[in-house]
């Protein structure tokens, strides 16, 4: 054999290597690649298993709440002070049918802005699963929500839910920013109070004795871990949506006095 046919017999048994490697590699990826898949499809149905177990009642009654005296504290203070710009008297306040007219047109914006991005609840849905799929892989999540289905782990469940809602409802009482008295939003409390009074715990639940499965849950490992989280990292989320809806309602109600400077105009020229 020639030096030149044994270097091209050389190079095509390397070039045939090469061939056969790719193609036991490729062999090789393609379950890899399915059963990775099938993991992630896994994961998404396992968290989205631990969410759909959840009552989000509770979040959208106190967000309602919050964000119907926000709006109102807005448009009462936007309403002062372009008053007091355009010169009206003492008498233009929440007695007087312009300004009541005026705050209406100000607090229907609110009221679709806040229809927009908050009463529908697929915020709460995204941003718990988000969390959810952030901290535990498809083995724990599923864990979360088979627990979610038996006895104790129901009860558990709706514990979480009140829990999750009195600590939003503390995080705005006791920052000063819900008024109980505040004229205007009545029905919101009323609908908060009516969604709370069937969901406060009455039952004194002893997980140890009945429910030893319940209580070794939050005790320890993905249980214990998905407790910490609903209580700091996640209501701590659903607070800063309502937050960032709070204050883009209020920039958005700003830009609104050409809209309600008839009604001041109106009130001026009667008095």
């Amino acid at each position: 054999m020639t030096t030149n046919n044994a270097v091209r017999s050389l190079v095509a048994i390397v070039f045939t290597c090469a061939l056969l490697r790719a193609a036991l590699a490729a062999d090789n990826a393609a379950p890899a690649n399915d059963n990775r898949a099938e993991q992630e499809q896994n994961k998404k149905d396992a968290v989205e298993r631990v969410v759909d177990s959840h009552d989000f009642t509770l979040v959208l009654g106190v967000g309602r709440f919050y964000l119907k005296q926000s709006a109102i504290k807005s448009a009462r203070r936007l309403l002062g002070q372009w008053g007091r710009e355009a010169g009206v008297g003492p008498g233009w306040n929440l007695e007087a049918p312009k300004w009541q007219e005026a705050e209406a047109v100000l607090l229907g914006h609110a009221a679709a802005l806040q229809a927009q991005r908050f009463d529908h609840g697929a915020w709460i849905g995204e941003t718990w699963s988000e969390y959810v799929s952030r901290k535990f892989d498809g083995e724990q999540a599923d864990v979360i929500a088979t627990h979610f289905q038996t006895e104790g782990g129901r009860l558990q469940r709706q514990l979480l839910d009140w829990y999750v809602g009195e600590t939003m409802l503390f995080n705005y009482s006791f920052t000063d920013r819900l008024d109980s008295t505040l004229r205007g939003s009545e029905a919101e409390l009323l609908e908060l109070q009516r969604a709370t009074q069937p969901r406060i715990p009455v039952e004194d639940i002893y997980f140890a004795g009945k429910y030893p499965d319940a209580f070794n849950f939050v005790a320890k490992g993905a249980g214990f871990e998905y407790a910490k989280m609903l209580s700091i990292p996640l209501a701590g989320a659903l607070i800063r949506h309502i937050d960032e809806l709070a204050r883009d309602v209020d920039a958005d109600l700003a830009t609104r006095r050409q809209e309600v400077q008839p009604y001041i105009d109106a009130y001026k020229a009667g008095s």
